[in-house]
């Protein structure tokens, strides 16, 4: 489940970007002022991704909307598409580093791990609004080959993790010898769409603080 890291800049985010330093808080999860221009950049453009989606947003749109000359768009990115693929890894970097955490935490526990991967997942997308919509959107257009390659390496990654806890959880006699690992696994990883359409329709479910609990029963009960 490794992802290469973003390479590091050093610029500070500009004043006149759109990008709030409160907005930057959230999303990145630390302070604003250490955020590289490289990150600033693709912090700015998943919010107008998610806006206007892929089609729509021009280059010298997304480097209004992050303060910048559209030419600094090209020093860091080739194109649109390598910009938006950019944006993907970053939030499955973000999504990751807490998967990883919560395997640690509950190695001996893998049941109580993925109930906690997938409550972490759910509080990942609703208090990041803006890589919500930018994920539904990915989930939702993956005719393009590259997003398409994209996708299916993180799901991949996130399935075979799952696939081996559920594993554990079997020799630990926490789930049925009768569930599939492969199988269950790709419930889990496909119950990522549903969490952001519940998210998105269904606020009060997603409340309950039982609610992860009564989602994982229908897959491992």
């Amino acid at each position: 489940m490794k992802r290469a890291t973003a390479k590091s800049g050093g610029s500070r985010v500009r004043k006149g970007a759109r990008v709030k330093e409160d907005e930057l808080r959230e999303e990145s999860g630390g302070a604003p002022t250490g955020i590289d221009r490289r990150t600033q950049i693709i912090l700015s453009c998943i919010d107008v991704f998610s806006r206007t989606n892929y089609e729509r947003a021009t280059t010298a749109m997304l480097a209004r909307e992050a303060g910048v000359a559209e030419g600094t768009i090209y020093k860091y990115f080739s194109s649109k598409k390598e910009l938006f693929l950019a944006c993907c890894r970053y939030i499955e970097d973000q999504l990751l580093q807490r998967y990883r955490a919560v395997y640690r935490q509950y190695r001996d526990r893998p049941l109580e791990s993925l109930k906690r991967v997938g409550q972490s997942y759910l509080d990942f997308i609703r208090e990041n609004p803006t890589m919500r919509k930018f994920l539904a959107f990915v989930l939702n257009n993956s005719y393009d080959e590259d997003f398409l390659r994209e996708l299916e390496g993180f799901l991949t990654a996130n399935r075979l993790a799952v696939e081996e806890v559920i594993r554990e959880a079997q020799k630990r006699g926490e789930l049925r010898e009768s569930i599939d690992p492969r199988i269950g696994a790709w419930f889990f990883v496909g119950g990522y769409f549903t969490l952001i359409l519940m998210a998105e329709m269904d606020e009060e479910a997603v409340n309950d603080p039982e609610f992860m609990d009564k989602y994982m029963a229908p897959m491992f009960s």
